[in-house]
Formats: structure tokens, sequence, C-alpha cells
């Protein structure tokens, strides 16, 4: 059986800006080569051959929540990643979500090409996932235990914003919890909720 791989775009690439302290970037997939363009210097190019795995990943920040992260992990544990969204100033993101998703295809594509022994994973590490689901039961668990006090001591206020507070986050958190399962996935069946609506 011979497995079909959907085509490579040669020299797709994708711009973006991941906070205010970082340049820049121009990421280009050109055949075997991730290129990164910034304005450091020469372009720093990697040999797709040299990715370990790529991790995709729902990371909703409270100034963007519907944020998502592409991080590759080279040889010798160095990361590189990018997001579905550029940074224009403080809490200014420019949501580029259509050319986000059309180039994490292409290289994810790529890699199943040229590095067939890369790793595609979705979500949080499991160590990751577990310890954010534990803060997450215990902050429900803190919360509700100060929504009962107060309530008891009669702070009405106090225990409507707590109340408040519950009915803002939990749909983020609830979200994030789904989403973010540790799970591996083939480079032609990217989860769909591992890639942001365009």
């Amino acid at each position: 059986m011979t497995l079909v791989l959907p085509p490579v775009l040669e020299l797709s690439h994708y711009e973006t800006r991941n906070h205010a302290f970082a340049p820049a970037t121009v990421w280009v997939l050109d055949g075997a080569f991730l290129r990164i363009k910034d304005d450091k210097g020469p372009p720093r190019t990697i040999a797709l051959n040299t990715v370990l795995e790529v991790r995709l990943e729902y990371a909703p920040t409270r100034p963007e929540p519907n944020r998502y992260r592409c991080r590759l992990v080279l040889w010798g544990g160095v990361a590189v990643e990018f997001f579905n969204r550029t940074y224009r100033g403080v809490m200014d993101f420019a949501d580029t979500s259509a050319e986000y998703g059309t180039f994490v295809r292409a290289l994810l594509a790529a890699l199943a090409r040229h590095n067939p022994t890369c790793r595609f994973l979705a979500g949080a590490s499991e160590g990751t996932y577990v310890l954010n689901v534990a803060i997450l039961v215990l902050l429900a668990v803190v919360l509700v235990g100060a929504l009962v006090f107060f309530l008891t001591v009669g702070l009405l206020w106090v225990a409507l914003l707590k109340v408040l507070l519950i009915v803002y986050y939990m749909p983020t958190a609830l979200k994030w919890a789904k989403r973010n399962r540790p799970r591996s996935f083939m480079s032609d069946a990217i989860p769909n909720d591992l890639l942001p609506l365009a």
C-alpha cells in the first residue's frame, strides 16, 4: 500500500510577529528547508529532516482568546514557534488565521515528505495538561469555597463578583481542556479543533 501525501506548495510563506520583543518574521517553506527571515541578520535555515516533532496547540490568553500555536522541536531540543496572529501594538493583534492554516498544512505536508520520523502532536504535553487541569480544579474549588464563605458572612457583592469570574473564565478553560488533550495525529489529518477557523 502506498501512502499518498498532499502536495507541497513550494515557497509557501507566513508573516508574523509573536510579541513586542520579537521582530517581524517571515517563515518560508522552501522544499526540504524552512527559512526564518527577520531583521536580525541572514535568514536562519532549518532542514526539515532535523525537526523531531511538531505540536499544534490552542493557546488562548486574555487579550487573544482565539490564539493557536505551532511549535517545532529540533535536534538538540531547540524549539521555534509561531502563532495565528501577529503583534501590532499593546493589546493589539491582527488575526492571520487563514494564512496560518494554509502555512501549517503546507509545513506538515513537507515534513511528512522530507522527514518520515517526525512526530505530529496535538494539544499540550501530558505533564502540562495534567498540571493545568489540576490547577483548574483547585481554582474552581477555591472559588466555590470563597463564594460560600462570602454568602455566609453577608458580602453578597463579593459573592456576585466570584460568580461572574467563574461564568466569564469557565468557557475558555473548558475549551482549552477539551482541545488540548495530548494526542498524536497524521500529517494529513490535522485535528479540526487545533486549527483556527479562517
